[in-house]
């Protein structure tokens, strides 16, 4: 019997260090993502006299937007190798951040699309973009206030 156990624990740890080994490779590949992110930004930003002051403004918060999705993602990797647990909250805020920025992508739409067939359906996914950011709003508030609540019971 002691033999099997022995087997299941190093089976157990094996499988745990192949999580990590994953984890860390998501964490460098994210790393590099965010990188290159960056390295975009400031290409947009140097074509600034092609494209005309908004646009790349649009182009600069639409990618910084994006880095912050990865860092979460990169931040959210952290806690699960550290906490050995998944959390909600942090995908909750990465699904919020990238519904925002689909907002902003729809409102600089819509603006080039008045008078079209177009305008309907971006009118319609704008309004189904709000009711998303209330519903993942909702939810993140929900779990703030029941971690906290959680930490105020197991207080003595």
């Amino acid at each position: 019997m002691p033999e099997h156990r022995e087997r299941g624990d190093r089976l157990r740890g094996y499988i745990e260090l192949a999580e990590r080994l994953v984890y860390y490779g998501a964490a460098v590949f994210l790393l590099g993502t965010i990188g290159l992110l960056f390295f975009s930004t400031a290409s947009i930003v140097v074509e600034i006299g092609e494209v005309g002051p908004l646009d790349t403004s649009l182009e600069i918060l639409d990618r910084v937007l994006l880095i912050f999705i990865f860092t979460e993602l990169l931040s959210t990797i952290g806690t699960i190798i550290r906490e050995k647990d998944i959390v909600a909250e942090p995908f909750l805020l990465i699904g919020l951040i990238a519904v925002v920025r689909r907002v902003l992508a729809v409102t600089a739409d819509i603006e080039q699309s008045l008078g079209t067939p177009e305008f309907d359906s971006l009118l319609i996914e704008l309004g189904v973009l709000t009711a998303l950011i209330l519903a993942l709003a909702g939810a993140l508030y929900f779990t703030r206030r029941a971690k906290e609540s959680g930490r105020a019971g197991s207080s003595p």
